[in-house]
């Protein structure tokens, strides 16, 4: 494979992850068709018992034992119990690791994940790899898993994090503050009357998304019935990922505004475009899309962990609201809706802290990375 070859690595655990690489992937094609960038599962480069069970174990703990995955979520002292068997799981996966590595021969690597991250950190230290590794942070959450001698920069979201990871001692010649890369579809102009004629929906009504995560996450339900109570005029537009439980009831439940009810779509950008309004969970994915469209966002039942942290950085900088319980959704909205002035407010917050360009800066260093390392493989 000639030419210069950037390797991106993710995991299906969240879909943010893979978004993230997505879209420094799109930047990258753009910025030089030349490059060849390879987005890869870590997941794929491990055992499939691993696999299964770190996915099992993730999806319980958010679904029905969220304190538990809060406790252990940026925990020193869990950190410090893990550690060897960090290094034991990265050692078992060797093998894997450097089969991918010498067959792609990258020239500069990006993980959107902490578990890739550490894996090629590993493989660095003990490996004699010099390939550059950036670790591309997608939620406004540095937590200490990120951490490690061989990370060459760190990428994150915001000021705070960079703060964050200068007090651990990492240089700051090795942080860039860039932003939570965001596909470059949501840097293009939109046909704002094409997108509405797309959906069904009529372009003079205000049209609120709501959306749960990839997974649907989220007591959906209860809302919708929340928000179908508002008086106002408006329609709804619902993202049900890949909850087909959900994307059904919603499309057989009778509602007094209408609403459009789609599956796992692409069509973000476009749809944020016309929202006057977000109902979501505080995925940093979703948030730094949110962001970069600077649409007010209302935030419900953010996950312990990540997601609360994503949720405590928009409400420092006053660039999101908080929502109650499921049942109060309609009221907190329509609130909003009868005050233009306060959305607006919201849309100036969000304008001071959004970096849409996230995908094309870390692109760029990637390119600028790779060239320096042009000599790391034959």
């Amino acid at each position: 494979m000639a030419g210069r070859r950037i390797l991106l690595m993710h995991v299906t655990i969240s879909s943010g992850h893979h978004h993230a690489s997505r879209a420094i992937a799109q930047a990258l094609s753009r910025l030089d068709a030349s490059v060849h960038a390879i987005n890869v599962d870590a997941f794929d480069y491990t055992s499939r018992v691993v696999r299964s069970a770190i996915m099992r174990s993730y999806m319980s703990l958010i679904r029905h034992h969220p304190d538990v995955w809060e406790y252990l979520y940026d925990n020193p002292v869990i950190h410090t119990r893990v550690r060897h068997l960090r290094k034991l799981l990265h050692h078992y996966h060797t093998r894997k690791l450097r089969q991918l590595l010498e067959t792609v021969q990258p020239h500069a690597i990006a993980c959107t994940q902490a578990f890739p991250c550490g894996m090629v950190a590993d493989f660095k230290q003990h490996h004699n790899l010099h390939v550059p590794l950036v670790a591309v942070l997608t939620d406004y959450a540095p937590h200490i898993y990120w951490l490690h001698e061989t990370v060459d920069v760190y990428v994150v979201p915001a000021e705070e994090l960079k703060q964050r990871y200068l007090s651990h001692g990492v240089p700051e010649e090795r942080i860039r503050v860039y932003g939570i890369p965001v596909t470059p579809r949501f840097l293009d102009p939109v046909d704002r009357d094409g997108v509405f004629r797309a959906f069904g929906l009529d372009p003079d009504v205000p049209v609120i998304l709501i959306m749960g995560g990839g997974g649907g996450f989220g007591p959906l339900q209860e809302l919708m019935r929340s928000v179908d109570r508002m008086p106002e005029r408006c329609q709804f537009v619902i993202l049900a990922g890949t909850n087909r439980a959900l994307l059904n009831w919603v499309r057989e439940h009778p509602f007094r505004h209408r609403v459009v009810a789609l599956g796992y779509v692409e069509s973000v950008a476009a749809l944020m475009s016309i929202a006057c309004a977000i109902i979501t969970k505080p995925g940093g994915l979703t948030t730094a899309e949110a962001l970069a469209k600077a649409v007010p966002l209302f935030m419900s039942s953010p996950i312990p962990g990540q997601e609360v942290c994503n949720a405590k950085y928009l409400l420092a900088h006053q660039a999101a609201i908080q929502l109650g319980t499921p049942e109060t959704v309609g009221a907190t909205v329509s609130e909003f809706l009868r005050h233009p002035d306060r959305l607006g407010q919201l849309r100036a917050n969000i304008a001071a802290i959004a970096r849409p360009r996230s995908a094309f800066e870390t692109a760029r260093l990637l390119l600028e990375l790779s060239n320096q390392a042009c000599s790391a493989f034959p």
